[in-house]
């Protein structure tokens, strides 16, 4: 008998609540890159009024800071060589003033809050739409494999009818035991065995009378446990020709060796489950290229990094960005109890055996660093325009003027951090940057020039009452007046 080993399919990642949304927006798009893009607008639409709120206020107060701009300097003159002093003053200035961080911090803080939990979520999804993406491509190796087996009922023990020794299945009965001993029955052009096992376990064998269906199986009679051990049926395989002369080309092969080509014949049991195994793995591999595509543009698979070293399709092992260390969560199933490590779930054999027919994607590029470029770009354009918007504010901070070069330094730390996340992290966080560091920049650029204008018409209409008011004709009341023509 050949055993062939049928793929795990059924696991899973649970989700959260937020997950599951993040699900159900990239699910509903049907286009996973676009998905993600949708999300990142949700996103950033329910953190854009905290961000609008935070660089209205952010620009206010470098307004006021211009305005107190000549009592700053004096300020610096006077305490150049007293920090703590120049700080004090400085206070009391920014009190007078009306001059308050607080407001600007509050908003960012809530924005940052939001962040971290969606993120968090996103990647959750991440690996699980990765693994649901191998789940679907089992499922499809497994259809196509089962396309050649049997598909019969699954009859179990009635506790009294073991006890009687007889076992009675629908209206029908086993037959007489026949020359081998084995008692069966025929129904709708299946056959149904009765096998016991050494071990004294009870098997019921499942085989077609029609010559296509040369896979057939065995399961327990026991209710609890309905798991079929497949096998091939090799007296069938050797009546249908194509078949068998494929398996047989299978058996002999040449392999290179230090003194040359040798031909090896391979046993015939090997070239069998060899067979149909790439019946399943060609299967898989349409399943991933063409109903569970994860790619977005260039990038090949968004849930690895956009970088040309990592692969669309992953080695098993290896270390970081390997197969095995991509899956962090527990992995369920209703076939088990609790969880199970990525390691428990699928064998290196199978992952072999279901990626067999991608080849291609194990070797070509992911990506070619361009998303992660435009992200840094973006992200270092964002905090100029951020910089420049609090350039007086930062300057004054402190008496030596150390807070503009602390800000430099935030400038260029800020989007190499999210550089070493981009090539850490899937592809889709990595297009989520994007329209993030994208909307923050409108959006700085808009409430910097709206304050603006507001900031600067308060300021004409303040000079235009001051000197209005300093013209004694200018003012009511017959008296000035008539002191005017004295």
């Amino acid at each position: 008998m050949i055993s062939f080993p049928l793929l795990e399919q059924g696991f899973y990642i649970d989700l959260n609540w937020l997950g599951q949304l993040v699900r159900l927006i990239i699910d509903g798009v049907g286009i996973v890159g676009v998905g993600v893009i949708v999300f990142a607008l949700i996103l950033k639409a329910i953190t854009t009024p905290f961000d609008i709120y935070q660089r209205v206020k952010m620009r206010k107060q470098n307004l006021i800071m211009e305005q107190m701009k000549p009592e700053l300097e004096k300020l610096q003159k006077q305490y150049a060589n007293d920090k703590q002093t120049y700080s004090m003053k400085m206070l009391e200035l920014q009190k007078k003033n009306g001059y308050s961080m607080l407001g600007a911090c509050l908003p960012m803080i809530i924005s940052l809050a939001i962040l971290i939990i969606a993120i968090w979520a996103f990647q959750s999804y991440a690996q699980y739409a990765n693994l649901s993406m191998y789940e679907r491509m089992a499922e499809g190796y497994n259809s196509a494999v089962l396309e050649y087996a049997v598909d019969g009922k699954d009859y179990h023990f009635a506790a009294e009818e073991e006890e009687n020794g007889e076992l009675v299945i629908g209206s029908g009965k086993f037959t007489d035991e026949g020359a081998d001993g084995v008692r069966s029955f025929t129904e709708d052009g299946i056959v149904y065995s009765l096998i016991e096992e050494e071990n004294g376990i009870k098997r019921m064998e499942v085989k077609s009378l029609s010559p296509e269906k040369c896979l057939f199986y065995r399961y327990t009679l026991e209710p609890e446990n309905l798991g079929r051990t497949y096998y091939i049926d090799l007296e069938k395989v050797k009546q249908n020709g194509e078949m068998w002369e494929a398996i047989q080309a299978l058996m002999t092969q040449e392999v290179t060796t230090d003194s040359g080509t040798e031909t090896v014949t391979i046993p015939v049991d090997t070239a069998c489950i060899a067979y149909f195994q790439s019946i399943g793995s060609a299967a898989s591999a349409n399943v991933f290229r063409n109903e569970k595509n994860p790619g977005f543009l260039w990038v090949k698979n968004v849930w690895y990094p956009d970088v040309s070293y990592n692969h669309p399709i992953q080695n098993y092992s290896g270390g970081m960005g390997s197969f095995k260390t991509t899956f962090n969560s527990g992995i369920r199933s209703p076939k088990w109890e609790g969880e199970k490590s990525i390691g428990e779930v699928i064998s290196e054999a199978n992952y072999n055996a279901l990626t067999a027919d991608l080849s291609a994607e194990k070797s070509q590029p992911n990506g070619y660093f361009v998303m992660i470029i435009i992200s840094i770009g973006l992200m270092l354009l964002s905090q100029f325009i951020t910089m420049r918007s609090s350039k007086t504010a930062n300057q004054y901070q402190t008496v030596d003027g150390q807070g503009a070069a602390s800000q430099k330094i935030m400038m260029v730390i800020m989007p190499l951090m999210f550089a070493v996340f981009g090539f850490m992290w899937s592809a889709a966080f990595t297009i989520y940057n994007i329209i993030s560091s994208f909307i923050s920049i409108v959006v700085t650029i808009a409430t910097n020039f709206v304050i603006g204008r507001i900031f600067n018409k308060k300021e004409e209409e303040a000079l235009k009452e001051r000197y209005t008011r300093s013209v004694p004709w200018k003012n009511d009341g017959e008296d000035k007046k008539k002191g005017k023509r004295k």
